[in-house]
């Protein structure tokens, strides 16, 4: 009679609306979006790899109000190896900002770069201090290469799977991206003018500038952003938001205000955000909590409208 109940109950459970269930999710699979996995490859040949690597990447599409538009998210680093590349939770995309492009129409293309998660190849862009396989200045030397090789990986994604199959050949592309993401789709932006609309850079920097380094460290490591910042600025042309948050355990003060400076003074448009006050125990994160940026979003792709597709 027991087991006869519990049957019941979960036949109940089965068939009850959604309004029903214990957990109501406001954006779910097959009702809001759909989710494909698909790879991109490259050819390589240098000391790591030889041969061609596949790049895995993950692709949203919205179920409703589909606007046939796309935008690419470029994920960060791994802290200086201080995780595995291929650590499950190191290389994906906050649920809130999947939900926040998808229910606006945007296709969401999310690639994976060599030798992260399940991509092939070998992680190329980042050595470990923490091992004593590198020096902290050893880092500033890879970035040359590893800037060039997350420009190849992107690149071939975007001209394998989004142009000319899921976006039109000659579509415009929303660039989205969080810490070196961030800082990666600003330079991808004045690397193929024309190819964006506007850009999201959150918490953007292709090196942590921070207290734990010398005062010498931290000039090399902006120097080098303000040169690359400043010739992306130069052919970018579009709308970019920055969104950066007090207490970044990879900024110190005033860091991301003098990253917008370079890009600005070289003739860059920029709206910057940065939430000073808040309770969040990790600033390099804030892009987890929509509200705190989704209205200048919002008021971004109204403007990048003028963008032609």
């Amino acid at each position: 009679m027991r087991l006869f109940l519990a049957i019941l109950v979960l036949a109940w459970i089965s068939a009850a609306p959604a309004s029903a269930q214990a957990i109501d999710s406001g954006f779910v699979f097959g009702r809001d979006y759909t989710f494909e996995r698909m790879e991109a490859t490259r050819a390589v040949d240098d000391a790591q790899d030889k041969g061609t690597i596949r790049l895995v990447t993950y692709v949203y599409r919205p179920v409703k109000k589909d606007r046939h538009e796309v935008a690419v998210f470029s994920h960060g680093s791994t802290g200086g190896l201080a995780r595995s590349p291929k650590e499950p939770g190191t290389n994906g995309i906050p649920p809130a900002v999947v939900q926040y492009l998808v229910t606006r129409g945007y296709t969401l293309v999310v690639p994976m770069r060599r030798g992260r998660g399940e991509s092939t190849g070998t992680y190329v862009e980042e050595c470990s201090v923490y091992t004593g396989e590198c020096t902290v200045g050893d880092q500033v030397k890879l970035g040359e290469r590893g800037i060039r090789e997350a420009l190849l990986d992107t690149n071939a994604v975007i001209d394998q799977l989004v142009l000319g199959r899921l976006a039109p050949r000659d579509a415009k592309l929303l660039l989205v991206g969080h810490s070196r993401g961030g800082f990666l789709s600003l330079i991808l932006a004045g690397e193929r003018p024309g190819l964006a609309k506007a850009v999201i850079n959150f918490s953007g920097g292709w090196y942590g500038v921070t207290e734990r380094l010398t005062a010498s460290e931290n000039q090399q490591r902006m120097d080098d952003h303000k040169v690359r910042l400043t010739r992306a600025a130069e052919r970018a042309g579009v709308p970019t938001l920055w969104f950066y948050a007090a207490r970044d355990p990879f900024y110190k003060d005033g860091v991301p205000q003098e990253l917008r400076r370079y890009w600005q003074e070289a003739g860059g448009r920029a709206e910057f955000v940065y939430v000073a006050e808040h309770s969040m125990p990790n600033a390099h994160l804030a892009l987890s909590d929509p509200k705190l940026w989704e209205a200048q979003a919002d008021a971004l792709l109204k403007a990048a409208e003028t963008v032609k597709r």
